[in-house]
Parts: structure tokens; C-alpha cells; sequence
């Protein structure tokens, strides 16, 4: 494939990553609507995470499509190993999101949670430690506008590692019209419960109330 097959590529899912969350953003907006019922809110929350496998599955793509463009014009080393590397990772990665989500109430979704947070801040840092270095010219990267773009993509795993421990397992207890009827979610990795008691539990997080 060409460099502008591969620059249209990383718009697409450039695009589709950040509007697919938009999405998710809103439709959690929507879960914290007291006016509507236990079963559409209950609803809106089951389609907003499935929806979030998406976007993550772009965000990882991201990584092989952005080394095929710094390759292509020149900006990154050349080094006969990259290209598998990045594309291996990107798979993988991509891979892990869906067994997390296929795999969701189950233990290994959970553990499979932690290495994917793992992974998240590893990918984070170094980015952000390689930028750096390529600022002050101690590092591999000597295109400068391209340090500062992967300066800014590290900042961005970072901001994800923050969101997932801070949200994932995204845990809410969720109070319908009915007093007595109560759902916990806790989808990516957690478990979705029913309860009919105040103080219902879901496994590997804390309930909040809103």
C-alpha cells in the first residue's frame, strides 16, 4: 500500500476513535437521567460498552498505521524489526480487547483488564520518555514536529491509563423508579448484577451512586 492509502487509514480510525467515544460519553449522560426508566437506562449503559470495544480497537490500530506513516516518510530509524513489531502489537492489543469484552464476568477478563492497563502505561512512558529525549537530542527521533506528536500520543495513553483505573471495571449502581430494585455494572472485565437490596456488590470494583 501507497502513503496515501496508509494517511487515509489513520484519518479514518483517527475519526472513528475519538467520535465512536463521543458517543459513549453522551450515552452515559444519558444513565445518569433519573427521568428515565430502570430498563432504558439499564439499556443505554450495555450498548454504550459495547460500543467502547470500538474505539479501543482503533486506538490499537493506531499504533501499526502510525509506524507505517513515520516510515514511509522517513521520520523513524530504519530498522528491519519495527514494522513487525508495531503491527504484532497492534494485533495484539486489538486481540485483547475482544477477549476482554467476550470474556466479561469471568476471571480472565479481569486479569486480562489488568495486563491491558499494564500495557497502557508501559506504551505510555516509554513514548513519552523516547519524546523527550528526541527533544533534548539525546533520543532516536530527529524530526522535531514528530517527537511532539509522539510526545502527545504517549500523554494520551497515559490519560487512558487514568481513565481505566479510575472507571474500569466502570462500576455504578443504577436506581430505578421501583425503590427496591437496584443493577451494578461493571462490564469491561466486571459483572452485571441484578439486586434487590440498597447495598448491592459487583466483584473487582467500587459501587458509585449518582
Amino acid at each position: 500500500m501507497s502513503y496515501p492509502d496508509w494517511l487515509f487509514i489513520h484519518i479514518l480510525l483517527f475519526v472513528f476513535w475519538l467520535g465512536a467515544d463521543v458517543g459513549v460519553f453522551l450515552s452515559l449522560v444519558f444513565v445518569k437521567d433519573r427521568r428515565l426508566g430502570f430498563e432504558a437506562r439499564a439499556t443505554v449503559i450495555r450498548l454504550a460498552f459495547w460500543i467502547d470495544v470500538f474505539p479501543r480497537i482503533a486506538f490499537a490500530l493506531m499504533i501499526p498505521v502510525g509506524v507505517q506513516l513515520a516510515t514511509a516518510v522517513g521520520v523513524l530509524p530504519e530498522r528491519a524489526a519495527i514494522l513487525p513489531v508495531a503491527w504484532t502489537l497492534g494485533l495484539g492489543w486489538c486481540a485483547l480487547h475482544a477477549l476482554i469484552y467476550l470474556w466479561r464476568g469471568r476471571p480472565a477478563a479481569v486479569a486480562l483488564r489488568r495486563a491491558n492497563v499494564a500495557f497502557e502505561a508501559v506504551c505510555g512512558v516509554t513514548l513519552v520518555g523516547i519524546a523527550v529525549a528526541s527533544l533534548t537530542g539525546a533520543g532516536p527521533i530527529h524530526s522535531g514536529w514528530f517527537a511532539w506528536k509522539l510526545l502527545l500520543f504517549g500523554a494520551v495513553f497515559l490519560v487512558v491509563v487514568g481513565i481505566d483505573t479510575r472507571f474500569q471495571p466502570f462500576t455504578t449502581l443504577l436506581a430505578s423508579s421501583a425503590p427496591r430494585w437496584t443493577i451494578a455494572v461493571a462490564p469491561w472485565g466486571g459483572k452485571v448484577s441484578f439486586s434487590h437490596h440498597r447495598n448491592a456488590s459487583v466483584s473487582n470494583g467500587n459501587i458509585g451512586r449518582f
